[in-house]
């Protein structure tokens, strides 16, 4: 089984950062951090994925890549990537 843990979270257009959302207002930039890591201790056999859209346009991809390696750099468990094609 998988989860899609994160969502649409990376901003768009060369924009710094997340998208502002109650999650990034509350609990701060590093929300993502703290779901991938709720989500493994919940459920440890489940591979947990960052899923996102654009990443055909360079900043954005740029920003995804950035985003993630940093977080996983910070012993995130974050197993795969997914992009959207509709």
């Amino acid at each position: 089984y998988d989860w899609d843990v994160g969502n649409e979270a990376i901003a768009d257009k060369g924009q710094d950062g997340m998208r502002k959302s109650p999650w990034t207002e509350i609990i701060g930039e590093d929300f993502m951090d703290h779901a991938f890591r709720f989500a493994r201790e919940a459920l440890p056999n489940t591979d947990l994925y960052y899923n996102d859209y654009n990443e055909t346009h360079s900043p954005k991809r740029e920003h995804i890549y950035n985003t993630i390696k940093a977080m996983l750099d910070r012993g995130v468990p974050i197993d795969g990537i997914g992009f959207q094609s509709h």
